[in-house]
């Protein structure tokens, strides 16, 4: 199979700090695959080398099967989209949307028109054709950078934390305008983030990078029920952390020695190495209680040092004990009132702790 876009062992090495260590991917056309990191992890390293910004100390980078290492940004067909817009100042929204079509020697004054108008409705900027950037809001300079971006129909197109200098509300909007678009014209993307929200919206799969490797690329739901590691499941949403190590096995579970000195239940399947083990459950998973709850395994008295409400959920930080606290998230419908400073009951089901490597 040939795919849109290949990473084949890409590593960069500065003197002695190794940016990008060994990345692996192959991206299929019309995907859309996000690049979720803390700052300095090498997401935007891996990015400038896709793009032919800089240049890789080792492996390949393939577009359609075609090796382009040592080809210059503007012979590899591709678009980006950047953080600050980058529009030019002096030109009108009209010309700086056609501009790459004119790089490309596209010179016939109705073919211009009649393309930027078609991604002027696509991208929704209807009567600014003629202002210049400074004339439109921080969400209009977005969608000409869009337009400019994808009239040239690339076989990749790059975005560099394109949304971050937008409010949180058109942030919301914007980045699935986004998705709509790319799905609509089915061009392949990568789409680099360090707002785990944005990543989850827009990603057809999202590679979750630490210090210059991918430590897990998959699909956004997965991600999140699954992550394969502990810095993924305390990255990608909260997640309440276990470590310990694997006891001995009670029927259909196996007990769970923590390191704080808990012994938690878990399903035999769930995969956890005998020596060196995290367990992590989400927020939304536990069940809380005033009254004693009627399980066998894992339930626990706590005590609620905060809460936080969050709109749809109040999020609850309780104290298990031994220097254990954990958050508990309680859907709007359920909400049951309770203050800081009171015990309650906490059930932490079998089949809802996930195991990750430590």
């Amino acid at each position: 199979m040939e795919y849109q876009l290949e990473l084949i062992d890409v590593a960069k090495q500065y003197k002695d700090f190794l940016a990008v260590d060994r990345v692996n991917m192959q991206i299929k056309k019309g995907e859309i695959v996000s690049f979720l990191g803390a700052s300095g992890c090498g997401k935007t390293t891996t990015l400038r080398m896709i793009a032919g910004l800089i240049e890789p100390t080792r492996g390949m980078i393939k577009i359609e099967g075609r090796a382009m290492n040592g080809i210059p940004p503007y012979k590899r067909d591709i678009s980006m989209v950047f953080q600050n817009y980058a529009l030019f100042p002096h030109l009108s929204v009209y010309e700086n949307i056609v501009y790459g079509l004119k790089t490309r020697k596209i010179k016939d004054k109705k073919v211009l028109m009649k393309k930027a108008r078609e991604m002027m409705d696509l991208v929704q900027l209807h009567g600014v054709e003629n202002r210049l950037p400074k004339e439109l809001s921080g969400g209009q300079q977005q969608r000409v950078s869009l337009a400019r971006a994808m009239i040239v129909n690339p076989k990749v197109m790059l975005f560099d934390e394109p949304l971050s200098n937008l409010d949180a509300k058109l942030r919301e909007k914007t980045r699935v305008e986004i998705r709509n678009l790319l799905k609509r014209m089915n061009i392949t993307a990568i789409y680099v983030t360090h707002d785990q929200e944005e990543a989850l919206t827009i990603s057809d799969r999202i590679a979750v990078m630490n210090k210059g490797v991918i430590e897990q690329i998959t699909e956004p739901m997965e991600l999140y029920k699954t992550p394969a590691t502990k810095f993924i499941a305390d990255f990608v949403g909260h997640a309440n952390l276990f470590e310990g190590n694997m006891g001995v096995e009670t029927g259909e579970f196996c007990q769970f020695l923590c390191n704080s000195g808990k012994v938690l239940y878990v399903k035999k399947d769930t995969g956890a190495k005998r020596e060196n083990s995290a367990l992590i459950i989400r927020p939304e998973n536990l069940i809380v209680s005033k009254k004693p709850i009627e399980y066998k395994n894992n339930v626990f008295k706590g005590r609620i040092e905060a809460k936080i409400f969050l709109g749809s959920t109040m999020r609850l930080l309780i104290n298990l004990g031994e220097k254990k606290e954990i958050e508990a998230d309680i859907h709007a419908k359920d909400i049951f009132p309770c203050e800081a400073g009171e015990d309650l009951f906490v059930y932490l089901p079998e089949e809802k702790l996930v195991f990750v490597k430590a």
